[in-house]
């Protein structure tokens, strides 16, 4: 058998995997914001981030080297460090702030930088959730003043307080009126 002689740039090859992870494994199979962050991201990263990205993976994973033999499995698990970058997270954000997200529509919490998909006159219930999961101090305040309009105060929270932390703290998308609008 005669052998070709070639090089080869390790880190195109990695690049390669992990394009292929997004066409195989991400495209079509969840909510375009994801695969439209994937791309931007392989897009944007540079060689030194690259190699922090994969030093990192071989850290996690107690490897010396990195083969690719299983690439597939490589490609997933270093799509699970991405996932967790803060600049991959902006990216998903940003495209499902621009109606690319499971619905279209949803919740920013700017205080946690989580977007909260909802369904279509969904985002009060969906500020009435996170205000519960993320922010106890309101949950009962909130529950209360909506239930009783004239209440201004409950349990140390005032209604101005309470409506100028709502107002400040979530952004609406792809809905037809702003926050304040809900108060």
């Amino acid at each position: 058998m005669r052998a070709v002689k070639f090089t080869y740039d390790p880190l195109a090859l990695v690049r390669i995997v992990l394009q292929r992870h997004v066409e195989e494994n991400i495209q079509g199979k969840f909510y375009k914001a994801k695969q439209f962050a994937c791309y931007e991201y392989l897009s944007k990263l540079s060689d030194e981030s690259l190699e922090n990205l994969l030093r990192e993976y071989t850290k996690r994973h107690n490897l010396e080297f990195i083969t690719l033999e299983n690439w597939k499995q490589d490609g997933e698990l270093i799509f699970e460090i991405i996932f967790e970058q803060e600049n991959y997270r902006k990216l998903e954000i940003d495209f499902k702030k621009r109606g690319f997200g499971a619905s279209g529509l949803g919740v920013l919490d700017v205080g946690n930088n989580i977007f909260y998909d909802c369904g279509f006159v969904q985002h009060w219930t969906a500020i009435q959730y996170i205000v519960e999961k993320s922010y106890p101090r309101y949950a009962k305040a909130l529950e209360k003043m909506y239930i009783y309009e004239r209440l201004e105060e409950f349990d140390g929270v005032t209604r101005e307080e309470l409506e100028n932390f709502i107002t400040t703290n979530f952004e609406l998308y792809g809905g037809s009126k702003p926050a304040k609008d809900y108060l």
